[in-house]
């Protein structure tokens, strides 16, 4: 199959989010699409990913992420031939909100 992946927005210290759209099914039926992140390049399913469905276009919330880190992150769909990789897109989680009380 051929994904792409959508750019990330609502970044926070934790969290973020990303997706994808499913552009071609290569002849067969999608199983699974998500996204995979990383903070190394070129992430797979085997680093922190989501599963979606099989729907498209999808929406993906990247969780448990670490405050000021940069993430490496690519869009993923899989059907009988294997899975396939979007475009990798990166981002760098926010600051933690200061909790000082002056």
């Amino acid at each position: 199959p051929s994904v792409t992946t959508t750019a990330i927005s609502s970044i926070a210290a934790n969290s973020a989010t990303s997706g994808g759209t499913v552009t071609s099914s290569g002849g067969s039926a999608i199983t699974a699409v998500g996204v995979c992140w990383s903070t190394s390049q070129n992430p797979t399913i085997g680093n922190a990913n989501t599963n979606n469905g099989t729907g498209t276009p999808f929406t993906s919330n990247l969780t448990g992420l670490t405050h000021s880190t940069t993430y490496y992150v690519r869009a993923y769909a899989t059907n009988g031939a294997g899975t396939s990789y979007g475009n990798q897109v990166s981002f760098v989680t926010t600051a933690p909100a200061s909790n000082k009380n002056w």
